[in-house]
């Protein structure tokens, strides 16, 4: 089961996968920013009897982690990510309002560090870890076989994809990745983006403009 959450002023979507037979759920991107934000998550998931395992990063833009400190500290669980974004978190956590966020100090959060194709459990789920950098280093997408479903923060959108032009941004980069990880899943795979509504496979290969003419 999927519910997602639109937080914070860059309208971003912070998702919780949850297993329903085992109740273990992950909350990934945590972007909850201001406190009546975060009792909502809080309040779902306690309502919902779940029990929190992962806290998962798709990339290092504080948009989508400007709750982590709170969210770890909460839930006394660390931060997962590909260590590719270490340095970047660190910058973006840091410099935060000049983006309109408070500046966070993640120093006493403890970093788990994800591989690019392997894989965690999560109650009866699988999520395989993939490379979706190119957006931003470090950048990771959570694939759920069982649940048919793709987590890619700001790799792909509904017919476009993550800006290049940030520090650590790298178009070809990024569309490689999207086409050798995101696009190879099943065709009905549900891409579930960190901003505006979601889509599919089948719908962006052959429709998004930035990506489905070019050869792998």
């Amino acid at each position: 089961m999927i519910k997602y959450f639109t937080f914070n002023h860059f309208a971003e979507n912070t998702f919780i996968l949850i297993d329903d037979k085992t109740k273990e759920c992950a909350i990934i991107d945590p972007g909850a920013k201001v406190d009546l934000e975060k009792e909502e998550l809080y309040t779902y998931i306690q309502n919902n009897n779940l029990s929190v395992k992962y806290i998962l990063l798709t990339h290092p833009h504080i948009d989508h982690f400007c709750g982590a400190e709170s969210v770890c500290k909460y839930y006394n669980l660390p931060l997962s990510m590909h260590k590719e974004g270490e340095k970047l978190l660190e910058v973006f956590a840091q410099r935060g309002s000049e983006m309109g966020f408070e500046d966070t100090d993640l120093s006493e959060v403890e970093k788990n560090f994800l591989e690019y194709n392997t894989t965690i459990s999560l109650g009866e789920y699988t999520i395989k870890i993939l490379d979706s950098s190119g957006h931003a280093p470090g950048s990771i997408s959570y694939y759920v076989e069982k649940e048919n479903a793709v987590f890619v923060g700001d790799a792909v959108f509904l017919g476009s994809i993550g800006r290049t032009d940030l520090y650590g941004g790298d178009l070809d980069l990024l569309l490689h990745n999207i086409r050798k990880n995101i696009l190879s899943l099943p065709e009905d795979t549900q891409i579930f983006s960190g901003h505006g509504p979601f889509t599919d496979v089948a719908y962006e290969a052959a429709n998004n403009p930035y990506i489905n003419n070019l050869d792998f």
